[in-house]
């Protein structure tokens, strides 16, 4: 073996225990001048209960016309008529819940074309007929009257209205005033779960070291539906809003 070799694997051993031994001796005046460098990092987290404070309600009305076989289109004139009507008469019956009439928008009505089945369940290019939809939204502050027609809207029914979609949608609009206090107490939080875990082992939690807030969860109460990008629920008034804030702190002796 080379002599250079025989020293070098002689001396390591002893290079590398002396460091170890010298390591050991600034950790120890660190601890013992009261100089931790540890960090802990931990999550915390709020849950808060919130109404929400705007509704939306909306209807699709359908209608279909059947053309003759000479494509006369005075059947389609007359299916957009009934459209209309039908349009009228849901927006007469939400000024009848209170309403107002400038919270009831018609959106543009579509007209799809109805083509020629064919024996071998294919379409020919044959119009035989239209589709007519007319889609309505109504939007309210107040939700309960939102709630309302959309508990009663089956009535319209026996006025031979013939919706073919109905949903409604609740909001919290005051999210974002709501996000800052939000990331405070889920900030709090964490502090007091750092702090417990901290406390048996003689040190005490310091300064933040670095802080970084999750996604905004809107759920239903009691839903465990999250998501990484975060989640909105509609279908509720009631809702619950949570926040996650991990956090690090910094640890001193």
């Amino acid at each position: 073996m080379d002599p250079k070799q025989f020293r070098f694997i002689l001396w390591a051993p002893i290079i590398m225990g002396a460091a170890l031994v010298a390591g050991l001796w600034l950790l120890g005046t660190n601890i013992k001048d009261g100089r931790v460098n540890d960090t802990i990092t931990v999550t915390g987290s709020v849950k808060k209960s919130v109404v929400a404070d705007f509704g939306k309600w909306h209807g699709t009305i359908s209608h279909s016309a059947t053309l003759t076989e000479s494509g006369d289109l005075s059947a389609l004139d007359s299916t957009l008529q009934a459209v209309s009507k039908d349009a009228g008469l849901v927006r007469a019956f939400a000024k009848g819940l209170g309403i107002e009439d400038a919270n009831v928008h018609l959106l543009p009505v579509s007209t799809d074309p109805q083509y020629e089945q064919l024996a071998n369940y294919q379409q020919s290019q044959k119009i035989i007929g239209y589709t007519v939809r007319q889609e309505i939204e109504v939007e309210s502050s107040d939700v309960n009257k939102i709630e309302e027609l959309s508990t009663k809207a089956s009535q319209l029914v026996k006025q031979n209205i013939a919706f073919v979609n109905q949903n409604t949608e609740y909001y919290f609009q005051k999210l974002s005033d709501l996000r800052p206090e939000l990331f405070a107490q889920a900030t709090r939080d964490a502090k007091e779960r750092a702090e417990a875990i901290a406390r048996p082992t003689g040190v005490t939690v310091g300064a933040i070291r670095s802080a970084r807030t999750g996604v905004i969860q809107v759920l239903r109460p009691n839903s465990t539906d999250v998501s990484d990008y975060g989640s909105y629920d509609l279908s509720t008034k009631e809702k619950e809003v949570s926040a996650v804030v991990t956090v690090s702190f910094a640890l001193e002796k």
